[in-house]
């Protein structure tokens, strides 16, 4: 094989590595972990059941070309009212804490929304945490 020949497969076989290697790097790219605006279409305002309990409802409204968590209700008498004690807005994410009568507080922040879910993460005065998906209540 002629040497011409061979500096084009060379050539072209490096940018081909390249090309590989450069779309590979793109998933090594860290995600945002707070959508800053909900999508064209979704709202966080509504009723949102968290699957994660039994049954506490959390309600948010539009507030100040925001959201805020009005209340967070779970339906077992047993378990006593939630004190919501904070509710804020900044930069697209939603953060609220409510307390449980007798138990922890739990503080929330928004990840994301669409048409039928929030997605959120959780912290607690006792040094847990977690994530939970809200699921839209009519």
């Amino acid at each position: 094989m002629n040497t011409r020949k061979k500096f084009w497969i060379v050539l072209i076989g490096a940018i081909l590595a390249m090309v590989v290697i450069a779309c590979s790097c793109g998933s090594l790219v860290p995600t945002p972990t707070a959508t800053p605006l909900p999508p064209a279409g979704a709202s966080m305002a509504g009723k949102w059941l968290d699957p994660d309990t039994s049954g506490t409802i959390t309600t948010i409204v539009a507030q100040n070309g925001g959201y805020a968590v009005v209340s967070v209700i779970n339906p077992d008498p047993s378990r006593g009212t939630n004190e919501l004690t904070k509710t804020s807005w900044s930069n697209g994410v939603l953060t609220w804490t409510y307390c449980i009568p007798n138990g922890n507080c739990i503080t929330s922040v928004t990840v994301s929304v669409s048409d039928s879910s929030l997605e959120t993460t959780w912290t607690d005065d006792r040094g847990y945490s977690g994530t939970t998906t809200f699921q839209r209540q009519p």
